[in-house]
């Protein structure tokens, strides 16, 4: 991160693939950097992306200033597919949703014949295929086999996905690598279809449970427009939130939860638990979406590197984010992996991540 345009003007020359920028720098607005880097004649010109906050800073700018501009946070889900496009890596094209996926060489059916065939497992899915992390070989072109299991059916569900993009730079050693499901039988499609249905289009909903003073309300589904929070606004002494099950907050829905916490003043401590994944992601783009309220423990993306597993894993802040003087450090904890027991990697940036805390 810079301040100012000698700043930014060192930085890119020491090497950069794009250039994020608000709207004002310490000694410059943006329009100026913005001419300022495209009149160095650059052999290779360095991507500028505009980030502004709102009316107030989304004045007319000529023509060729910036490749995007983005407001934020309304746009934000945006900019995770524009920074794929430029760097060239593979990108969710829906939101992370919670169903595990086991991927091997040649067919589903090779784990049974040939341990070695086992690839690694994803969570990153959506109807056309998925994304996969994993160490071992593999090319464009190649076919895989896919396991996975839904809730509405208990048996295993086989299907082959195609390798159409291959990122062997932003995970180094290990490959990020984009499967593109081949002709599903219509009934995984159907079932496919629905379980995202039910996963991400699922309305909030809420369970109450009271503990003396204490009152736990177990949040479901996702925060849109439509939901009324009004009933939850009645709630006195100690609440905790418990966001397991929560899959996140829609875009015009910010200012619906932001109000309930607001409106609660009756309530003596507001505490989050098991935040997922999105939701951590939006407090850290969103400054006061925490206000008046104590992040208990909330899930992070960790990563195999061995064995490729990817899991969420739940943080507790008190136990895990704390030194033993008792100062918040923004590290990610070490995790074992499950399957092989080694130490598992973090799946983020951790500046990035974490600076909700």
């Amino acid at each position: 991160m810079v301040h100012s345009l000698p700043e930014l003007i060192d930085r890119l020359g020491k090497g950069a693939d794009l250039c994020l920028i608000g709207p004002q720098l310490a000694d410059c607005g943006a329009a100026t950097a913005s001419q300022a880097l495209r009149n160095l004649r650059r052999s290779h010109p360095i991507p500028l992306i505009l980030i502004h906050t709102g009316t107030a800073h989304a004045v007319a700018l000529p023509p060729g200033l910036f490749d995007e501009v983005i407001e934020w946070p309304a746009q934000q889900a945006m900019l995770p597919f524009l920074l794929a496009r430029y760097l060239g890596v593979p990108a969710r094209s829906s939101e992370r949703l919670p169903l595990k996926l086991h991927i091997y060489l040649g067919t589903a059916n090779a784990a049974s014949s040939s341990p070695d065939a086992f690839l690694g497992s994803s969570i990153d899915i959506s109807l056309d295929g998925l994304l996969l992390r994993t160490n071992r070989a593999v090319s464009v072109g190649d076919r895989l086999g896919i396991r996975f299991t839904l809730p509405s059916r208990p048996q295993a569900i086989g299907v082959t996905g195609r390798i159409i993009r291959l990122d062997t730079r932003t995970h180094a050693p290990d490959a990020a690598v984009a499967l593109l499901f081949e002709s599903p039988p219509d009934e995984v499609r159907m079932a496919l279809q629905e379980f995202f249905k039910s996963a991400s289009g699922r309305a909030c909903r809420w369970k109450i449970i009271r503990d003396g003073q204490r009152q736990i309300v177990k949040l479901s589904g996702v925060l849109s427009a439509e939901v009324d929070l009004s009933p939850l606004k009645q709630l006195r002494g100690e609440i905790d939130f418990n966001l397991r099950e929560f899959r996140r907050i829609s875009s015009d829905s910010i200012q619906a939860w932001l109000d309930l916490i607001r409106s609660l003043r009756g309530a003596s401590k507001i505490r989050l638990l098991e935040c997922p994944i999105q939701f951590v992601q939006q407090a850290g783009a969103i400054s006061n979406l925490l206000d008046n309220t104590e992040v208990v423990s909330f899930f992070a993306p960790y990563v195999c590197s061995r064995c490729g597993l990817d899991e969420e894993q739940l943080i507790d802040v008190r136990r895990d984010m704390y030194n033993i003087q008792g100062v918040l450090e923004r590290k990610p904890p070490t995790f074992g992996c499950v399957r092989c027991g080694t130490p598992m990697t973090f799946d983020d940036i951790p500046e990035r991540y974490f600076m909700f805390l």
